[in-house]
């Protein structure tokens, strides 16, 4: 028996009777003068405990799951394991096992090892931290895996086996990123970029011609998969960096299914806003964008801005705030006609390692499939990534989940970012259609919640051209400030039903019934 107990068992016990006759209760006030009043029969034994250093497990968990020989057992929460000052107390129905604890250097954290000696034992246990966090604690004895709550009533719950992976978490970011828990490599031995552009040919000299002429336009017949809509070319009023530097927000989606592409040049914006500027040049009403063949080669594209609209002057293409055509929408137009010429890829649906490569050069990238790994490998690969100047496009495999103000979208692509300065999530995806409003603008705020985390998956690029250019000292994307007005950009009801979410218009913007692109491109007022 520890020697911090306060009651022995027998006078427990003693108590207990008495309790059930008398219905006695124990009331605790606490400092801030809340009362937790608990009956007398229902408390097991009473103790005291010390404090667990800062680097030790502490408290009570209770045992929800236990997996083991290939059978998965639920508990209902009444088996508990009590952390305190490097001991374990595991208390079972019938009887308490006490354990002594030895934590690593580095103490208890997720991927450490703590080993366990039992009572009146000479031998030493090994349990494998798989997660911790505010609500739980899972770790792994030899081939047995146990999933602890932080209360019972968690525990009694979780009614569902947890659906982690079954190893050992990485610690280190760039040991994960070398793991075989990597997929995807579209990295080539014979183009710079990258697998999906092996089987075409480099530019010819009459392709540099017709690219460079901007007279000639992407083909809509080619590249959109409905193109009687969209089949006219109408000048319109280009405004390359409405907030002073290109920013995500200049980048809104509205009728063409291009969502990798788009979640692509927010990223370009959030890491390389200096390089985006190197890509265009203006001259007039005509800008030369500077890109790479499909041998990796450089190339000039040259467009003037003449837009892909509907027969009313409603544009397909994207655009910023209050309706501003931006240097995203001279992006996509130039994608446009790059692949009018090479014929790699079909616009609407095109894969975000097909998008980036024409820009910078490179189709390196690797990706990690949804559910394959631990939320802190999730948060810290991110990171990692993004400290390292990676491009980063990803998406989930169900719609619906609340994230922050916002909600989760599947068969769609988001931007990753760092998160908000002392935020209380993970780390932001944005929306590429821009949604919620100033501050929002398409911001996902992924909650420590595996049950969302797990639904993730995320590729990550090569920034190739664009390297030299990284933002220094990359922190969390806040938006711009702007005034939204009727004018601002959504998603066509077309391009909703893709997804089957016309039902999210209350949530993302207002969709105007009537003639949903109908902007102008001068309207709306722009703050910088």
């Amino acid at each position: 028996m520890r020697n911090n107990r306060i009651l022995s068992t027998s006078l427990l016990l003693v108590l207990l009777c008495y309790a059930a006759k008398a219905q006695l209760r124990m009331d605790v006030i606490c400092m801030d003068k809340n009362i937790v009043s608990i009956p007398l029969n229902n408390i097991r034994y009473l103790e005291i405990v010390e404090g667990a250093g800062a680097s030790e497990l502490d408290g009570p968990w209770f045992l929800g799951w236990k997996y083991s020989s290939g059978t998965q057992t639920h508990y209902d929460g009444t088996e508990v394991f009590i952390f305190s000052a490097g001991k374990m107390t595991w208390s079972r129905s019938t009887t308490d096992i006490n354990y002594s604890l030895t934590y690593p250097e580095g103490g208890a954290q997720v991927g450490s090892s703590f080993k366990a000696r039992r009572e009146g034992s000479t031998t030493d246990l090994t349990y494998t931290i798989l997660v911790l966090d505010d609500n739980m604690l899972a770790f792994k004895q030899g081939m047995t895996y146990y999933y602890l709550y932080r209360t019972q009533e968690a525990a009694l719950q979780a009614t569902t086996y947890p659906d982690y992976p079954t190893r050992v978490p990485y610690t280190d970011p760039a040991k994960l990123w070398a793991s075989s828990v990597k997929s995807g490599d579209t990295s080539s031995k014979i183009t710079p970029m990258g697998k999906h552009f092996e089987k075409f040919s480099a530019a010819t000299d009459d392709q540099r011609t017709w690219l460079a002429n901007p007279n000639n336009q992407p083909d809509p017949a080619q590249l959109l998969d409905d193109p009687q809509s969209y089949k006219y070319w109408t000048a319109k009023s280009i405004t390359l960096y409405p907030f002073g530097e290109p920013t995500p927000a200049d980048v809104n989606q509205t009728a063409i299914g291009d969502c990798c592409m788009c979640a692509s040049f927010a990223s370009f914006a959030y890491l390389y806003p200096e390089w985006i500027k190197t890509l265009i040049e203006e001259d007039g009403n005509n800008y030369t964008v500077h890109m790479f063949d499909p041998m990796g080669n450089p190339i000039d594209v040259v467009v003037d801005n003449k837009l892909l609209c509907n027969s009313g002057g409603g544009s397909a293409q994207l655009r910023g705030k209050n309706g501003k055509f931006t240097w995203s929408t001279i992006l996509e137009k130039s994608l446009m006609k790059w692949e009018t010429c090479f014929r790699c890829n079909h616009l609407e649906g095109i894969p975000t390692e097909h998008a980036i490569p024409p820009f910078t050069g490179s189709g390196s990238s690797y990706a990690f499939d949804w559910n394959k790994l631990y939320d802190t490998e999730l948060k810290m690969i991110v990171e990692y990534n993004l400290a390292n100047g990676m491009l980063a496009v990803g998406g989930f495999h169900e719609s619906g989940h609340p994230c922050g103000p916002l909600e989760s979208v599947t068969g769609h692509a988001f931007t990753a970012m760092l998160p908000d300065e002392g935020a209380d999530y993970m780390f932001v995806m944005r929306n590429p259609w821009g949604s919620g409003g100033y501050p929002v603008d398409g911001k996902l705020e992924i909650p420590y919640n595996h049950d969302i985390a797990k639904l993730i998956d995320i590729r990550f690029l090569n920034p190739g051209s664009a390297a030299p250019y990284k933002r220094e000292n990359l922190t969390g994307y806040t938006a711009p400030r702007y005034i939204r007005t009727n004018k601002d950009p959504h998603p066509t009801k077309e391009l909703l039903r893709r997804y089957n979410l016309e039902s999210y218009e209350p949530l993302y913007f207002k969709v105007n019934p009537e003639d949903e692109i109908s902007f102008e491109e001068e309207a709306g007022e722009i703050i910088r």
